[in-house]
């Protein structure tokens, strides 16, 4: 506590607010003294001398918040430097935070995991993705085994669902081939025998979305999986097209 005392007189000397309300007293004191000698001159009647006396007293926590938040200077009066400082540094820091849109924190998210030859990635996805050999994949295979547009997966009824889109080598999960099928917490996803694993892990909504959107970059991510030990460029072959 007296610690805490003593960082905020130490701020507060800083900010100049000490003096602040020092010279806004001694004005007050030496408007207050002249106000009373004229008071008889002019007619001025005492009840309206100490209601002004009153208001400039109570004015007092105003001027110590207004010492506290503002700099006077050649530049007149300002914000004190520090606190936009902070304010610029809490803003760049909102700026670089996951953005969540269209309510994807209060529908969950999914962390999908897989492994290739330049090791091991993940990517997290908010909403519903196709996963296949095309360009507008959200989860793109450089694969010839998987189709163009081989699955998706989507949310309906407050559950995540992975459905096969009439694929030529199918898709399993954790083993068993599917035509549609909903995902458990972690499930292990293949769109043919041979192919990548893919590990899908769900995030409730809430805390745990919140917590999986802070550990990944902000944006629409693709994540791109690729067969380890081969060259994409030798991919495109007609195998497994539809």
């Amino acid at each position: 506590m007296a610690g805490r005392l003593a960082e905020w007189v130490s701020e507060a000397t800083r900010r100049r607010v000490f003096r602040t309300v020092g010279v806004y007293i001694v004005a007050v004191w030496g408007v207050s003294t002249g106000s009373a000698e004229l008071a008889d001159l002019f007619g001025v009647p005492p009840e309206w001398l100490r209601a002004g006396i009153y208001a400039a007293v109570a004015a007092i926590p105003v001027v110590a918040f207004l010492a506290w938040r503002f700099d006077i200077g050649r530049e007149g009066i300002v914000r004190d430097p520090r606190d936009l400082l902070t304010e610029q540094q809490r803003e760049a820091e909102l700026a670089t935070m996951p953005t969540i849109v269209g309510g994807d924190e209060g529908s969950g998210a999914l962390v999908i995991r897989w492994e290739s030859a330049d090791g091991a990635h993940a990517a997290l996805f908010t909403d519903e993705l196709c996963l296949g050999r095309g360009a507008d994949c959200r989860v793109r295979f450089y694969d010839p085994l998987v189709s163009r547009q081989h699955a998706r997966i989507y949310r309906e009824e407050g559950a995540w669902h992975i459905e096969d889109l009439g694929s030529r080598n199918g898709t399993t999960v954790d083993g068993v081939a599917v035509t549609r099928a909903p995902l458990g917490v972690d499930s292990e996803v293949r769109l043919n025998d041979d192919g990548p694993v893919l590990r899908i892990e769900l995030k409730a909504a809430g805390a745990e979305t919140r917590e999986a959107l802070a550990s990944f970059p902000p944006g629409q991510p693709t994540a791109h999986v690729r067969l380890a030990g081969t060259d994409s460029a030798t991919k495109g072959s007609a195998t497994g097209r539809r």
